[in-house]
């Protein structure tokens, strides 16, 4: 698995709240309603993240050492 970058991190939290508040909608529709969310965030939050994803990354670097992303054509 890749590292999860501060976005990735923020939907995560902000996707387990919207799920609860509203049952009906479905997982693309909550992920649109973050992403605006995210695009309007205060720089204090972003910065936040940021530092969350950095927490990530060494702890991903840790686990998986030299892991590097090498996308597979699907052929």
């Amino acid at each position: 698995p890749r590292p999860q970058n501060a976005f990735i991190l923020y939907r995560r939290d902000k996707a387990k709240k919207h799920k609860n508040e509203h049952k009906g909608l479905r997982s693309c529709d909550i992920s649109k309603k973050i992403a605006k969310m995210w695009s309007e965030e205060t720089p204090e939050v972003k910065v936040l993240f940021e530092a969350l994803s950095r927490l990530s990354e060494k702890a991903h670097n840790k686990k998986y050492g030299n892991y590097k992303y090498r996308p597979m054509s699907k052929k």
